[in-house]
């Protein structure tokens, strides 16, 4: 941690570290309860939301965009696989690479819990005031862009 911070400026920190903590705890049980819908565990509803958001990603890329291993993935993707929500599918331009495809019930998979997500985040936003809606989302674009910056992230 930077020594140039002040007392002020720590307690700043430890406030937002309190803050993201409730707030990735909440938004995680919400996302856990929407991929509970499917039958899924919440990485394998990442995983679908990835693939679909990529739009036929290696299994790199996803576990590249989600910070896993990627024999961690791999086992996420089998059982996918098996429950006949994505296909492993080899790329016509190159033999070597291979990429993860939503089948038709993993798309319907993925839009029902992509859907409820929305109407999740439509009855929170619908707590904060409709002029500070936009502000909220700068701020939360700010936080991910200096995270993205950040050599710890």
């Amino acid at each position: 941690m930077n020594n140039s911070f002040s007392s002020q400026n720590n307690q700043q920190l430890v406030c937002i570290r309190e803050m993201l903590q409730i707030l990735i705890r909440r938004f995680g049980l919400l996302q856990k309860e929407g991929a509970e819908c499917c039958g899924l565990t919440l990485v394998q509803s990442h995983v679908l939301y990835e693939i679909n958001r990529l739009g036929n990603p290696s299994l790199n890329d996803v576990a590249n965009v989600l910070g896993l291993d990627k024999s961690t993935l791999s086992r996420h993707v089998q059982g996918l696989v098996e429950q006949g929500l994505i296909e492993r599918r080899q790329s016509t331009t190159d033999r070597r690479y291979v990429e993860l495809i939503l089948t038709e019930q993993g798309k319907k998979y993925e839009d029902q819990i992509s859907n409820q997500m929305i109407t999740y985040l439509d009855e929170i936003m619908s707590h904060i005031p409709e002029e500070k809606r936009d502000q909220v989302n700068e701020s939360i674009n700010l936080l991910l862009k200096a995270m993205k910056n950040s050599s710890c992230c």
